[in-house]
């Protein structure tokens, strides 16, 4: 299939007037949900700009990966790839994928493996990815519009490499990750300092100061004017659940137990969140002066074959990311 025969909208990027380009963009969302960038030429701080640019438009956070940098083997370069895409699916994320040449440029020749394997991928996931996709690719290269995904529109850079266009750098607020996409499967939890198995733990929320999002200052008062508080205003103090499966440990029901008495009994809850191989702490967050709302214990059911849970929900006081 020839280029032409694809027909998408083309643009000549300018740093002062990218009005038509997020015009479209804005349409294409609007329309389709996607929006997907074949940025062609000019220095790499250019493309990455014009990235950047519609990330911003559309609110969404940014990822940046650079084919051209892989030295690895083709599958653990697919395996990144995955990981990257499940965080974009999970979050709105504009993804700009730099140095596609090595994956989308033209060639007479049958594509090497890492080049057909990235590139197959690349075109079946980008089909359903609903964000927005920006390939970027140098201006010497021609890319093979058949291997490609679906694209929206062209940019080409007005200048030529080596110039520049804005006579001031413009910066955009648009959040750039460029560190390893971290798991959410591998965690451990710890209470009062022991251990706890968990199979999940519901997300605390920051409750105190200018991030409050209730009228009272559950820092400033904590568990003491916790008891001051209509009912109303009780169910409205922030929660963490955990739940686990159930053994011969009592640990979950002897904690909501022991306040039968209507005392707290207060202890701080640290959830740890590991690397992709359950090996190493790469995030910690303490969540302080947890007291019991509610235990509930396990359903049983003849009809299903299933683990037997328990749940925990706490009040709490604050989160720390240590």
């Amino acid at each position: 299939m020839a280029e032409a025969d694809i027909a998408p909208a083309r643009f000549a990027f300018s740093r002062r007037d990218p009005s038509a380009i997020l015009a479209l963009a804005e349409r294409r969302r609007r329309e389709q949900g996607v929006v997907r960038v074949l940025a062609l030429g000019g220095q790499p701080r250019d493309r990455i700009y014009c990235a950047q640019l519609l990330a911003e438009q559309g609110g969404q956070s940014f990822t940046h990966v650079d084919l051209a940098l892989g030295e690895t083997r083709a599958s653990d370069d697919k395996a990144a790839l995955e990981k990257l895409f499940a965080f974009a699916r999970a979050t709105p994320t504009t993804v700009f994928i730099d140095g596609a040449e090595t994956v989308f440029a033209f060639s007479d020749t049958p594509p090497a493996e890492r080049a057909k394997l990235l590139g197959d991928y690349l075109k079946r996931t980008l089909a359903t990815f609903a964000g927005s996709v920006v390939l970027g690719l140098p201006e010497r290269v021609e890319p093979d519009y058949r291997r490609l995904p679906p694209i929206d529109m062209v940019v080409s850079f007005r200048a030529p490499s080596g110039q520049v266009i804005a006579g001031r750098p413009i910066l955009l607020p648009a959040h750039t990750i460029d560190e390893a996409l971290l798991p959410a499967h591998n965690f451990a939890v710890e209470i009062d300092g022991v251990d706890v198995g968990l199979c999940h733990v519901s997300a605390p929320r920051l409750i105190a100061g200018p991030y409050s999002e209730h009228a009272f200052d559950p820092a400033g008062r904590g568990v003491a004017g916790f008891g001051g508080l209509d009912p109303v205003q009780r169910e409205q103090w922030p929660t963490l659940t955990l739940r686990r499966a159930v053994t011969q440990s009592r640990l979950f029901y002897a904690w909501k137990h022991a306040q039968a008495g209507g005392k707290p009994l207060c202890r701080d809850v640290r959830v740890r969140q590991l690397d992709w191989p359950g090996e190493r702490v790469v995030n910690t967050w303490r969540v302080t002066n947890c007291w019991a709302k509610r235990w509930t214990g396990p359903s049983f059911d003849a009809r299903a074959v299933a683990v037997a849970e328990e749940e925990l929900e706490l009040f709490y006081e604050d989160v720390i990311w240590e």
